[in-house]
């Protein structure tokens, strides 16, 4: 997997992600994504917005044992409107097997 993973929303919106580990969560805000599979067959398996990503740890950690293998990016953003507006585009483009619209 690449460090940089791009997604395009329903809106045809294109959103960039960082890789990130899990030990390695900003305290900022922003929308995360957990994906599977090479470049080429990449699963988005869940999609999330968070107030601090550092503290979502615990779910997206849980999210990541669920799909051994898989990778967590993240997408900074303090504006929390522009956070949920991204994360209903994202959930409505990508389709992601879960999905949590504030994980805290």
């Amino acid at each position: 997997m690449t460090a940089f993973l791009d997604l395009q929303g329903a809106s045809g919106a294109p959103y960039r992600f960082r890789q990130v580990s899990l030990d390695d969560l900003p305290t900022m805000a922003g929308n995360v994504v957990v994906a599977t599979g090479p470049d080429a067959q990449r699963s988005i398996v869940f999609c999330g917005a968070a107030e601090s990503l550092a503290q979502a740890a615990p779910r997206l950690g849980a999210a990541l044992a669920t799909h051994p293998g898989a990778q967590l990016y993240v997408r900074l953003n303090v504006a929390r409107t522009t956070r949920h507006a991204e994360h209903a585009d994202l959930v409505a483009g990508v389709a992601p097997a879960a999905h949590a619209d504030d994980l805290g």
